[in-house]
Parts: structure tokens; C-alpha cells; sequence
């Protein structure tokens, strides 16, 4: 019998070490059917730790613990760098200039594409382990408070799994509907071990959408199914994670159901004020579905994504060292006028601010980003430390808007555009807009709403077959033209994936 920690594989047997860290087993001598054994009268003994140890791993450091990779939402970030939306203002000692100018980033050679993946697939080892020790005659159907709990944990794994292989499709492949449907995914792992080709696209996503469905169906049978700490997995996390992948496969009507549940759960919008004066960085914001909350022992200091983001924060990368972004002037000008997140950005030609380490006043120029400039948690906090947020409720409403815009609903999707369009701006009439215009429309709002988050705008061009064109752009540092197409999509990594597993035998193409 194999003992839990004895883990090989390619990618996988690099992050075998980790179970150590969970603390079930620290000197490693038990077997899977010994855990399993526990976790049928005691499965919070086993399981808790490990899921909450899974779930920490999205503010744990990247594989590559780098300045600008320290952590899940700043490897993010270098995604949005590589668009039209944002501009690379200045550049703090050369960092991230590679990504605004889409150098070096999907090579199976350079160091951008190990990230990813081993980020990702770390994430996948984690739900594994976890969905490994489910006992397996757990039966759901039986709701006894043990199988309650099972349930929680057994879905939190699943949400990870789902959540991961979600971000390397994205990446690794073309989008779904613009050719990558009929090609290789990614190798597809549902339990710790061993090597694997690519999996085709589609089985891939269907994995994807029956790790979620599951995930949201325990959820709600364990009458756990929301959480009242936001950074806890939940129904509503899992729910995010299946309105994705529907969205993306073009699965209308799933992706309209689960968006629909979390707009049900949170009901509540951010106000202005709190749009305007948070930073985007306070997980107690109304919409926050997920999020990390800041603790001194694990923040990632001046170069988390806050220190990136938060242009006030003394002594952040994104702050006084001046790695200072802002929005396109072309997006920023189709801002209504009366809408509150025009706030978010500088407005005037200039305005001074002065960082408390600075003996004079600098200038933050037009267009510059204010929308995560956060005040600081207290007198003793660096403003760079503050709270991320992985997943909030505007997304799952544009989520929605789409998806019944796209199957021909577009009585429902002006309504429900109108929900989030109308709150940000009063002066916002209902659109009367039909087919495409009325899907430039709800595109235009999504633009504006996630500026700056999750990488979102990488991932939504893929899927809209929207390429870069900086031209006519006031503000671009860098002119970039790039089509859409293959230039989007990774390459996978030699180093900690070619290298060791024989099994893939096709590359994306150069």
C-alpha cells in the first residue's frame, strides 16, 4: 500500500514534499486507507487542514517567488498588462515592462510559463490529496453529520480542482469557441500519480463543469452552503467557477443558473462611496464572494497586489518606487461622465500627492490608477498590506447579461445589465440595444467594472477573438499591434513539464 506522501509524477512530484505541510501525518507513516478509516468518524480530524491549507495556497508564493510573481492575483496582473485596457505608466526598476510589451511570455523556455503552470498544478495536487482520502463508500445521499462534512471538504476540492484547470485552459490552449475545442488541453489529473498527454479540450472542459456542478450540489445538500467567512470555499465560490466554464464553453443556460445563484446570494451591491474610497482591497465589501485577509505573518509585503495596485502605498512597488499604471485614455473616455467609477482614475492633468517618506509632493498624471488606492489598515500598517479580493458578485451579473445576450435573451440581458450599470451610474437608461450591439454594450461595462482584476481582460479577448491594438491610444507607452489568435495561448514549459513527462507528445505552436 502506498503511504499519502509518496506522490510521483512530472509536475506533481515536484510538490510531493507538501503534504508534509499538512500536519495529518508529519512523520508519514500512515496509508491512504489508514486517513480514510479516520475521516469516516472523524473527517474535520483530516480534512480541515487540508482544505484550509489548500485554500491558503491562492495567497501562498508562486512557484517562482518572484517581485513580480509573488502570489496568485499579481500573476494576474501581469496578464493584464498584456491588453489594451491598461498601460504601463512607468516601470519601477524594469519590472513587468516584458509583459506590457508581450516579450518572453509563452515560450516553452521562459520562466513565464513555468509559473503558470506549476502554480496551477500545485493547486490540482492539493484537491487531489484531499479527494484521494474520501472514503470510498461515501455515500451523499446520506445526510448524517459526518457525511455533512465529507461533503464540505470533498466540494472544496473539487471547486480548487475545477477553479485550476479552468485558469489552464485559458491559458494553454485557444479558446473554446475560436478553434481550441477540437485540440489538445491539458494533461487531466483526478488523483495523485503518474503522468499524462494532454487531454482533449473538450473532456478537459467537461471535468471542469462536473467538478463544479458536483462541488456546488454538496455544498447545498451539507446545508454548509455558504460560508459566512469570505475566505472560505463555498456554494457560491463553486458557483463562480461553473459560470465561468459555461460561459466559456457556451453553456447559455448553465451559465445564466449559476450566475443567477450568486447574485441571489449577494444581492448587495458596493455603493460609490465604498467604490471610490476602498481600494478594492477591504474583503468586508458587500459583493467579496472570496477573498484573503490580511495577516502580518502571511502578507506578501510591498509586493503583493495591493503593493502593486495601491499607488498611495509607501513603499510599494505599484506606489512610491513608481511602477505606476493607469487606464487607456480610449476606455476612460467612454466613461460616462455621471458614472462613479470615473473616480477611480485621475480626471485632471495632473494631482499631487505626497508619500509620507517623501520630502516633496509627486505628480500622479491624468488617467493614472486610483481604483485601488486603499487607505491604510492602521497607523502601524504599510498601505501596501491590505486584503485581496479573488471574486466578487458584478462579475457573475455581466456574467449573466452575457450569457442571455448570447442566447438571444436580450429582453433579460438589458435588464440585468442594468442592474449593475444603473447603480454605478443614476443617470444609465435601459439599454434598448439588441444582438451585437447590445453585446459591445455589456463587453463596454465588463471593460469598465473589472478594470485592473484577475486578469479578466486577457481572458475575456480570448474569448471575444479581440487581439491588442495600442494605436490611437494618447497614454500607451508601448504602440503594440497583436492579432488574436496563438500569441494568446502558452506555450507548456519545458523545464518543469517537458522535461519530465514523455507522455505529451504535441506542443502548441511558436
Amino acid at each position: 500500500m502506498k503511504k499519502i506522501i509518496i506522490i510521483t509524477g512530472s509536475i506533481l512530484g515536484i510538490f510531493s514534499s507538501c503534504s508534509k505541510k499538512l500536519n495529518i501525518d508529519p512523520e508519514g507513516t500512515m496509508t491512504r486507507e489508514q486517513l480514510q478509516e479516520i475521516v469516516k468518524t472523524k473527517p474535520a480530524t483530516v480534512l480541515e487542514p487540508m482544505v484550509t491549507s489548500m485554500v491558503s495556497q491562492l495567497n501562498g508564493l508562486s512557484p517562482v517567488n518572484s517581485v513580480d510573481s509573488k502570489n496568485f492575483l499579481v500573476c494576474n496582473l501581469l496578464l493584464s498588462l498584456k491588453g489594451n485596457d491598461m498601460v504601463q505608466a512607468t516601470a519601477a526598476g524594469g519590472w513587468m515592462t516584458n509583459d506590457y510589451q508581450m516579450l518572453n511570455y509563452r515560450e516553452e523556455d521562459q520562466a513565464r510559463t513555468a509559473i503558470y503552470w506549476g502554480m496551477y498544478y500545485k493547486y490540482i495536487f492539493y484537491a487531489n490529496q484531499i479527494l484521494d482520502i474520501i472514503p470510498p463508500g461515501f455515500d451523499p445521499s446520506q445526510a448524517t453529520d459526518v457525511n455533512k462534512l465529507i461533503m464540505k471538504y470533498k466540494a472544496a476540492a473539487l471547486t480548487m480542482r475545477a477553479m485550476s484547470y479552468t485558469y489552464l485552459m485559458w491559458m494553454y490552449q485557444d479558446d473554446y469557441m475560436h478553434g481550441g475545442k477540437d485540440k489538445a488541453g491539458v494533461p487531466l489529473y483526478t488523483t495523485v500519480g503518474g503522468e499524462e498527454d494532454r487531454a482533449p479540450s473538450q473532456e478537459v472542459w467537461q471535468q471542469i463543469i462536473t467538478d463544479a456542478t458536483e462541488a456546488v450540489d454538496l455544498f447545498k445538500k451539507s446545508g454548509l452552503s455558504n460560508s459566512a467567512s469570505k475566505t472560505d470555499f463555498d456554494a457560491s465560490v463553486a458557483s463562480v467557477v461553473l459560470a465561468r466554464a459555461a460561459l466559456t464553453i457556451g453553456d447559455w443556460p448553465k451559465a445564466i443558473d449559476a450566475a443567477q445563484y450568486v447574485i441571489t446570494e449577494y444581492p448587495t451591491l458596493i455603493n460609490e462611496a465604498q467604490y471610490t474610497t476602498a481600494g478594492m482591497s477591504n474583503i468586508t465589501l458587500p459583493e467579496t464572494i472570496l477573498g484573503y485577509d490580511f495577516s502580518a505573518a502571511t502578507g506578501k509585503g510591498n509586493s503583493s497586489f495591493p503593493g502593486w495596485m495601491n499607488i498611495k502605498g509607501d513603499g510599494g512597488y505599484g506606489g512610491s518606487q513608481a511602477g505606476w499604471l493607469a487606464i487607456d485614455q480610449r476606455l476612460y473616455d467612454q466613461i460616462a461622465a455621471t458614472d462613479y467609477r470615473k473616480k477611480n482614475f485621475v480626471g485632471d492633468d495632473f494631482v499631487e500627492y505626497k508619500y509620507p517618506s517623501f520630502a516633496q509632493p509627486v505628480k500622479h498624471y491624468k488617467y493614472y490608477n486610483y481604483k485601488f488606492a486603499a487607505p491604510a489598515i492602521d497607523g502601524n500598517t504599510p498601505a501596501y498590506n491590505q486584503d485581496d479580493i479573488y471574486m466578487r458578485s458584478s462579475e457573475m451579473i455581466l456574467t449573466k447579461a452575457e450569457a442571455e445576450a448570447r442566447a438571444g435573451q436580450d429582453g433579460n440581458a438589458q435588464t440585468t445589465l442594468y442592474t449593475l450599470a444603473h447603480e454605478r451610474d443614476p443617470s444609465y437608461v435601459k439599454s434598448t440595444s439588441t444582438g451585437d450591439a447590445l453585446l459591445k454594450e455589456i463587453q463596454l461595462q465588463r471593460r469598465i467594472e473589472l478594470w485592473g482584476e484577475c486578469g479578466f481582460e486577457f481572458f475575456d479577448n480570448k474569448r471575444w477573438g479581440i487581439g491588442v491594438d495600442r494605436n490611437g491610444s494618447v497614454n500607451h507607452t508601448n504602440k503594440l499591434v497583436v492579432a488574436p489568435g496563438k500569441l494568446f495561448t502558452l506555450q507548456i514549459p519545458l523545464t518543469i513539464e517537458l522535461n519530465y513527462n514523455p507522455k505529451i507528445t504535441e506542443q502548441n505552436p511558436l
